[in-house]
């Protein structure tokens, strides 16, 4: 038995708020009342589904000289100029946040359960609203008169709860590999950065968090070199001794359709975790090819810092370089670094180019590193490397989660009964 609906048109739903603009003086402030959303806060690992981090706040002060209105916790905010507007990425809000001149947001009214407006606006593509050819653009008065099957509140929260227990695994997924990214970087840059198990044993200490076995295959001491100190038995050397550059190049009319493709716009920044990924049925010129366990960094704008660890075998954008360790054992450590600011800065500052400036594998391989024995870098993989385990099973069991989440969407909303 179908679910009872009446046809309703998206401004009875909802207010249509737009952004507005934010000075530049007024941004980069990391304390405030609100939290001050750009486009780019869109694609931040952790804003997947609700807006839960932000780069720029502003007080109630600059908020009230600005005549910026808060948009009220439980909207829906998207994209309302640019191309962002075709990648349909839409987020919950979950307490009053300004707005960039660029979004816009979807204030639910009483007649409507705001998840519910959430995954509504979900099902729905803007491309046929959308105005502007050189710059594509949003209207709220076109998206007003946009008519919708609404079912009775009571059923439209039953819709919100079904996909919002899938949205609650994914979220919970999402943490997880949040967790395990930070837990691998803080044992790298503790291990081989700063050197905290050969300084905790050369003042007699266990150090912390590592096992008996693990500890015992760092040296007890140090070296003095001209570079500053160094634990004994290791080196000075640079990327390119434990890394190289995979180049194999292919053509559009070599690959399957269905074979994944990673470009830029798949990677988030400062996240090695690679959850999204298109096909080559959208590959239109030459691109590189990678197998799961290699290492991608973005070199178009590198201080955009996307660094990934791939979880296919597949294609990417030329604008990212392919990046294999030296011997599997290597793995963690190289990923260690290039997933590490040092290097993305290193990176950044040897780029070519003003207005797309990149950087290159032959510059990006002379990043200096101290370079630890054998046995040592080999007990720190074996620590390790079930957490980048972990994370990749993460990403495909949210991948199934998210298949299944895209069949019940058009189900539950065909009026079938919940």
């Amino acid at each position: 038995m179908g679910i009872e609906r009446r046809i309703a048109t998206l401004g009875e739903l909802c207010e249509f708020r737009a952004g507005v603009a934010f000075p530049i003086r007024f941004q980069g402030r990391t304390r405030g009342d609100f939290p001050f959303i750009k486009v780019s806060d869109l694609n931040r690992p952790g804003n997947e589904l609700f807006i839960a981090q932000a780069e720029n706040w502003v007080d109630a002060e600059t908020a009230s000289t600005l005549r910026a209105r808060p948009v009220p916790a439980a909207s829906v905010i998207f994209a309302k100029v640019g191309e962002a507007i075709r990648q349909n990425r839409k987020r919950l809000i979950t307490r009053p946040t300004l707005l960039d001149n660029n979004l816009m947001a979807a204030i639910p009214r009483q007649s409507v359960d705001p998840r519910f407006l959430y995954y509504l606006l979900c099902t729905l593509d803007f491309e046929e609203r959308i105005e502007g050819s050189a710059l594509p653009y949003l209207k709220a008065s076109a998206l007003e008169q946009v008519e919708v099957e609404l079912p009775p509140l009571q059923d439209q929260r039953r819709i919100a709860e079904i996909l919002g227990t899938i949205d609650e695994r994914l979220e919970l997924s999402r943490q997880l590999n949040r967790t395990l990214e930070a837990l691998a970087s803080k044992l790298f840059q503790a291990s081989f950065v700063e050197f905290y198990p050969v300084m905790a044993k050369s003042e007699g200490r266990r150090p912390v968090g590592l096992s008996e076995g693990i500890a015992a295959r760092f040296p007890s001491e140090f070296v003095l070199t001209q570079e500053g100190p160094l634990p004994k038995g290791w080196r000075w050397g640079t990327l390119g001794d434990v890394a190289r550059q995979v180049r194999e190049r292919t053509s559009p009319e070599e690959l399957e359709h269905s074979t994944p493709y990673i470009g830029l716009e798949h990677m988030p920044p400062k996240s090695i975790a690679l959850a999204h990924w298109g096909t080559a049925a959208q590959v239109q010129s030459q691109k590189s090819r990678f197998r799961k366990g290699h290492l991608l960094f973005g070199k178009l704008r590198p201080y955009f810092h996307k660094v990934g660890l791939a979880p296919v075998d597949g294609v990417c954008s030329t604008d990212i370089v392919v990046v294999e360790p030296a011997r599997k054992a290597l793995l963690s450590f190289v990923l260690g670094h290039l997933s590490s600011v040092e290097f993305v800065n290193f990176a950044d500052a040897g780029s070519d180019g003003t207005r797309m400036p990149r950087t290159s594998w032959e510059h990006m391989s002379r990043y200096p590193i101290a370079l630890p024995d054998g046995p040592c870098v080999e007990a720190f993989d074996q620590f390790t490397r079930p957490l980048f385990d972990k994370l990749l099973a993460n990403i495909h069991a949210a991948r199934t989660l998210h298949e299944l989440r895209d069949l019940l969407l058009p189900w539950l909303f065909s009026g079938e009964s919940v």
